[in-house]
């Protein structure tokens, strides 16, 4: 049985620019996290939660034999709620959902991550978004053909949406 200390903790599982764990932690309140790195098969990451200057956020999609890399933080539920906000959950930009993750110790870990409302094909990154899953991802020290993988994303450049 858990203790109420136990029940006030929840893992996220960050795939996107929270990797960045000081742009995560500005976000929450809180530096030092606990965390652990950890994928998710069968899904891939997209670009396809739409912005408002027509480029995409991240988003995770099911896709059967590929795999989303990410950082599972270790965090209150109030800081959960605070992060919904930058999320934009209250206004319908993403939801939050469970899934389960594998973490780097190969146990599955219950955690909690976000998903795209109204997902939308065809949009890319902006450069200085995609550089704090490249920092999260290198920081974290995820597969390198992964990290090159966010390297070589081709991203926004601007015009016309």
């Amino acid at each position: 049985m858990k203790d109420n200390n136990e029940e006030q903790f929840v893992w996220y599982f960050a795939y996107g620019s929270n990797m960045d764990s000081k742009r995560l932690e500005c976000r929450i309140g809180r530096q030092n996290l606990e965390w652990k790195v950890g994928f998710m098969r069968d899904y891939r990451l997209t670009f396809d939660k739409p912005a408002g200057d027509g480029s995409g956020y991240a988003n995770i999609q099911p896709c059967q034999g590929e795999t989303v890399y990410g950082v599972l933080y270790r965090l209150t539920r109030d800081e959960l709620k605070r992060l919904d906000r930058y999320e934009g959950v209250p206004t319908g930009h993403y939801y939050r959902g469970k899934v389960e993750v594998v973490a780097c110790d190969g146990s599955i870990v219950e955690a909690e991550t976000y998903f795209a409302c109204n997902p939308c094909e065809g949009l890319k990154p902006r450069r200085d978004y995609l550089q704090h899953l490249v920092y999260g991802a290198e920081k974290h020290k995820l597969p390198d053909e992964y990290v090159e993988k966010l390297r070589k994303t081709p991203t926004f450049e601007g015009g016309e949406c």
